[in-house]
C-alpha cells in the first residue's frame, strides 16, 4: 500500500524542506519595509528603522543561504 512507486513526488522529502522554505519567504529583503511596519514600537524596529543597509545585507544573507539549503535538500544531496 505505502509503496514508494504510488506516492507523490514531494512525499518522501523531510520536514526540513518545508522549515527552509519558509526561512527562505520570511527572510527575502523584499519584505523589509513590511518587517518595519510590524515592528514599529519595537527595539528590532528601531534597529531596521536606524540600519536600513545592515538589515537589508543580514536578511539577503539569511535568505541566499535558506534558498541553497532548500535546493540541496530537494536535489537530494542534504
Amino acid at each position: 500500500m505505502n509503496n514508494p512507486e504510488h506516492l507523490p513526488d514531494g512525499a518522501g522529502k523531510p520536514i526540513t524542506a518545508h522549515l527552509w522554505g519558509v526561512l527562505a519567504v520570511l527572510s527575502c529583503p523584499c519584505h523589509l519595509p513590511i518587517f518595519a511596519i510590524v515592528l514599529a514600537g519595537t527595539t528590532a524596529g528601531a534597529f531596521i528603522g536606524e540600519h536600513w543597509g545592515i538589515a537589508a545585507l543580514a536578511l539577503t544573507g539569511l535568505f541566499v543561504l535558506s534558498v541553497a539549503r532548500l535546493l540541496r535538500v530537494f536535489m537530494g544531496r542534504s
